[in-house]
């Protein structure tokens, strides 16, 4: 963005952290910190994988769903996925407040760490952000991308001219 435009980038910056850091709601923090089971047998490759995830405190508030082309089992803390969309909801489950998309990734249950070995995309209703790596926390539900990062940003109210 270039640099007169500091109410564009201040916004940018807002809606980037809000939306990457859904952790706290209203003062209240949330509890992510339920482990991800993901039920493969070590070597075993499952094609068109899709699998919810449920708040640790309420099992019938949908959180994320994870949408794989293909994922496998490499060790017992390891998996490997390819064509990965985890969906992310907030208020409802119907549709995803947004979408992370990564074409080929490596989930640590140990760490609880989703690293992508390329390029991430990450959707919302209005932004899409792309970098080079991206690395979720899925306890905390906080995110890294890497760069070179790029993001657009549609729909913005009171927009002021350069």
């Amino acid at each position: 963005m270039p640099s007169s435009c500091p109410t564009i980038r201040a916004l940018a910056s807002a809606l980037l952290l809000a939306s990457l850091s859904a952790a706290q709601a209203e003062g209240e923090a949330k509890d992510f910190s339920g482990e991800i089971q993901i039920p493969v047998s070590i070597g075993q490759i499952l094609k068109g994988m899709r699998m919810p995830y449920y708040e640790k405190n309420k099992p019938d508030k949908l959180s994320m769903r994870f949408n794989a082309e293909q994922a496998q089992r490499t060790s017992e803390t390891k998996f490997t996925f390819k064509g990965l969309r985890i969906e992310v909801f907030e208020d409802s489950a119907d549709k995803p407040a947004m979408e992370v998309i990564l074409n080929d990734a490596v989930f640590d249950r140990e760490t609880s760490l989703l690293t992508s070995l390329d390029r991430a995309k990450i959707k919302g209703g209005q932004f899409e952000i792309i970098g080079r790596q991206l690395e979720f926390d899925s306890k905390t539900r906080n995110s890294r991308l890497q760069g070179p990062v790029f993001m657009t940003v549609t729909q913005l109210e009171g927009q002021t001219s350069p």
